[in-house]
């Protein structure tokens, strides 16, 4: 079998249809596969961080692989003999043609279901949860594939990672096919766009939050950021853009988008009146949509406000959200509905439906009138923790309490943000507290000093770099009235030290801290 081919996905599936046996699939993981699998093996992301799985070749030979896929450029010399293997393949520019090869492989599930994707620096989790709340029935079942795991909500399995690798998203979609699966949202991370892990999806509808820094360890600069996530307006077959008109980036892009829509494409707007980036549809034609919240009430118990679209009141939204950023988010999930031909009837009922995700603003009351009340949050970047301290003010001040914020920062990436995120905390929360997050191979106490850094009085926040015993100490100092803060981790269930992931959940040991929650 070995040989180097100018491959067309369709051509080189149609090839190896002799070893698409029941069960047989593409992997590019040699730890998921079976014997009989096809072993996809490239190299992925850039200059700054490049994993290379070439190098697990023989690894998938020894295993029973009944094929091998492989890369043939920059291939090192250690890997050229075990290449010569009559199993591989050398398939020039393997990375970008993986997803639709894999798609041709399992028939190309995403033509049989709607698939959303969800891209932005944040937003992303809270809104494709937030989809598949609203869109799955019972016999129009809408899963989610995600940070939170793949599948329908009660029943998500890990995944690793936000985006995975292209021949497992593919296998994601053939098995949610299975499962009757009518729709699908995607969390796309901007890593997933660079590397292609989404070619190959024929999207319906793509969504885009917001761009603030994060993941400038990975891209460089914010400028490559936003040309990794602009990449997803690019993906073919796309119908509906839904678009955050509120995000500084997200209008430069709608500058740019709004020559080149199709015959059946249409862009709908989104964003808060009172902000101010108003736009005038009547100038653009029939294909853009200007979707906005007006007379907007923040409650501590939830968000409400009217909603207009193309400058004509729709009605009222009582949502049981908070914060604005949620009301954005709000509007990501509407705009994504009323795309679909949903009435604004039928849509305001999932609207006021929708719940709060795990780790995104979860309030934890404790059973005991003598503890605060904590806020467990995903927040790991400066826009999302100045979002989320900005929210928590009113409902802190409500309770005539202080406001106390628990943080770290992640290792091994974006070094930059961590004394942005500490004058942040500084500045916006009464008292601060410097732990760990996922150090992973760095040294917490390195971390927790560049986090310092950005502090103007760094000697008045309390640095513990126990996370559990931080905790328990900030919520125990912490007064009936305060609002505590615990921030980075969210929907975690690990904890990342020196390369071991060790069991850890934020809520767990704020109720050990409170003595029991409500």
């Amino acid at each position: 079998m070995n040989a180097m081919l100018p491959i067309h996905s369709l051509t080189l599936v149609g090839g190896l249809q002799a070893l698409k046996k029941p069960g047989v699939k593409l992997t590019a993981d040699t730890r998921e596969l079976n014997h009989g699998d096809i072993f996809l093996a490239y190299p992925t992301g850039n200059k700054r961080q490049l994993t290379d799985n070439r190098n697990y070749i023989s690894t998938a030979l020894a295993r029973g692989a009944a094929g091998v896929l492989y890369e043939p450029s920059n291939l090192g010399s250690h890997l050229q003999d075990v290449c010569k293997d009559e199993r591989c393949i050398a398939v020039p520019n393997l990375g970008e043609l993986a997803g639709e090869i894999c798609a041709e492989w399992y028939d190309h599930p995403s033509r049989q279901m709607r698939v959303i994707g969800v891209t932005g620096t944040n937003g992303k989790t809270t809104v494709a949860q937030w989809l598949a709340q609203a869109l799955d029935d019972s016999d129009r079942r809408c899963a989610t594939i995600g940070t939170l795991g793949a599948g329908f909500l009660g029943d998500l399995k890990p995944n690793g990672f936000t985006t995975p690798d292209a021949c497992r998203l593919q296998e994601l979609l053939f098995s949610l096919l299975k499962d009757h699966s009518h729709s699908v949202a995607i969390e796309v991370s901007s890593h997933a766009l660079d590397q292609g892990r989404v070619n190959g999806i024929e999207f319906d509808t793509v969504i885009f939050t917001n761009l603030t820094q994060d993941h400038l360890d990975y891209h460089g600069d914010i400028q490559e950021y936003g040309k990794a996530k602009s990449k997803i307006f690019g993906l073919p077959g796309i119908k509906h853009i839904v678009l955050n008109i509120d995000d500084a980036f997200g209008r430069a892009s709608f500058d740019g988008l709004r020559g080149q829509l199709g015959a059946s494409q249409d862009i709908w707007l989104y964003g808060l009146a009172e902000i101010g980036n108003s736009i005038n549809v009547r100038d653009l034609g029939p294909h853009v949509r200007n979707l906005r919240a007006t007379q907007l009430n923040r409650g501590v118990a939830g968000n409400s406000f009217s909603v207009e679209l193309d400058g004509q009141k729709l009605g009222d939204v009582a949502t049981q959200l908070i914060g604005d950023f949620n009301v954005s988010n709000t509007l990501a999930v509407l705009g994504t509905l009323l795309a679909s031909g949903m009435s604004f009837e039928e849509a305001k009922v999932k609207i006021e439906q929708l719940k709060p995700v795990i780790g995104r603003l979860e309030i934890l009351r404790p059973r005991s009138a003598q503890m605060p009340i904590a806020v467990v949050d995903f927040a790991h970047t400066p826009d999302a923790l100045e979002k989320v301290l900005k929210v928590l003010r009113p409902l802190t001040q409500s309770r005539g309490g202080k406001l106390w914020c628990l943080f770290g920062c992640g290792g091994d990436r974006d070094p930059i943000k961590r004394s942005v995120m500490g004058g942040i905390a500084e500045k916006l929360a009464d008292h601060v507290t410097v732990t760990s997050d996922n150090p992973r191979s760095e040294a917490p106490q390195i971390i927790a000093e560049q986090i310092l850094q950005g502090m103007q009085n760094a000697d008045k926040a309390f640095v513990n770099l126990d996370r559990a015993n931080a905790i328990l100490q900030t919520i125990r100092a912490a007064r009936p009235e305060d609002v505590v803060l615990v921030a980075g981790k969210g929907h975690e269930q690990t904890q990342e030290i020196a390369g071991k992931r060790l069991p850890f959940s934020d809520q767990l040991h704020v109720e050990i801290a409170m003595g029991g929650l409500l």
